[in-house]
This record gives C-alpha cells, sequence and structure tokens, in this order.
C-alpha cells in the first residue's frame, strides 16, 4: 500500500515537472522570434500583391507609372495626410520588408511633431542623430535622423525598427517614416547576396 502511494506521488511530481519543463520551453520560443511589422494594421509578413490588395482596401490607389520590380508605389491618407507610399519586396519571396511614408511639401507635421508621436507609441529612442550630411551609413543629406528598434529576434539577430527622416535631399518630401520588417529585410539581404 505503501508503495501504490510513493508511485502515486512520484507519478504526480513527475507530470508537474514535465508540464512546466513544456511551458518554460513554449515561453523561451516566443521570445526569440519577432513579431511581424506591421503598417497601418496589414501584417508585414505577407507578399507583395496580398499586401497592396490590404492597402487598396485601405483606400490606397497604386501608381502604376512609378511601379518596378519588387517595388508598388501608392498614394493615400496616412495620419490624416495625402501621402506617398513605396512598398518593397524581396526579390525571391516577394515578402515585404520595407514601407516608407513620404510626406508631402506642404504637410502640417513637422519632424519633432513626427518624432513626439512615434516616441508616444514605440517609446524612447534606440538612435538619434541630428544635423547630418555626407555621412556614408546614412542617406546623402538627411539631416535628423531617429530610430526605434522593436521585438530583437534571438535567433536571427534581427529586429523591426521604424526610422524616422528629415531629408534635405528629397525635392518631394521633407519627412520620410520608414517601417522595416527586420527578419523579411534579413530575408531580401540573403536573397541579393546569393549570387556572390
Amino acid at each position: 500500500m505503501y508503495f501504490c502511494i510513493l508511485f502515486i506521488l512520484v507519478n504526480d511530481i513527475m507530470k508537474k515537472t514535465l508540464l512546466t519543463f513544456i511551458c518554460f520551453m513554449l515561453i523561451l520560443t516566443g521570445f526569440g522570434q519577432t513579431k511581424p511589422m506591421k503598417f497601418m494594421g496589414v501584417g508585414m509578413n505577407s507578399t507583395l500583391s496580398t499586401f497592396v490588395s490590404k492597402l487598396k482596401g485601405k483606400g490606397f490607389t497604386e501608381d502604376v507609372n512609378h511601379n518596378k520590380p519588387n517595388l508598388v508605389v501608392m498614394k493615400g491618407v496616412f495620419a490624416g495626410e495625402r501621402v506617398k507610399l513605396e512598398v518593397r519586396s524581396a526579390a525571391k519571396t516577394h515578402l515585404i520588408y520595407n514601407v516608407s511614408v513620404f510626406f508631402n511639401m506642404s504637410t502640417q507635421f513637422t519632424y519633432e511633431d513626427l518624432k513626439q508621436r512615434l516616441t508616444d507609441k514605440y517609446g524612447e529612442p534606440a538612435l538619434e542623430l541630428n544635423k547630418i550630411k555626407d555621412e556614408p551609413v546614412f542617406v546623402k543629406y538627411s539631416t535628423d535622423y531617429t530610430q526605434w528598434k522593436l521585438d530583437m529576434d534571438t535567433t536571427t539577430n534581427t529586429f523591426n525598427a521604424i526610422v524616422l527622416s528629415k531629408c534635405s535631399y528629397h525635392s518631394t518630401s521633407p519627412l520620410i517614416i520608414t517601417y522595416l520588417d527586420g527578419k523579411n529585410s534579413k530575408v531580401e539581404a540573403l536573397e541579393v547576396n546569393s549570387d556572390f
């Protein structure tokens, strides 16, 4: 009888230990991967055609005169302003890795307004550079540059990012917000470099 009670207790402890271990592994798996970046509530973990179709459902239209392979240019309303979008995808997988929002010259927003709104939503910036020109790492003649890093993926060492740029080089847009999906950006970089 004592043997049966001991067997039941040991069996119960083993079940709890195994269940705890399984839960711990599931939690670790969830922390290691990034969530797909979203733009206006649309996940960037989709193909170019699917993503564009969803944006059309939100009132954006394609500017077919400026489209190129793996790049779709769209126009529509973002944050109450008429903007131009450039949606870029990886060449082979066609997964979205970059969406850039170009504000018009007549925008009511200032760089500081947009920076504050992005900080309110995504927290403090990870990187901020002011009055930069001719920096080799950044686009030529960006004068201010702020980057937010989101959802680090420890398995691929990638992160999603949002970048706000104040541009003196761009003739039609003084302010650009770029949404980067880290995982898909890495896929795109591997595709580009696969021929070398």
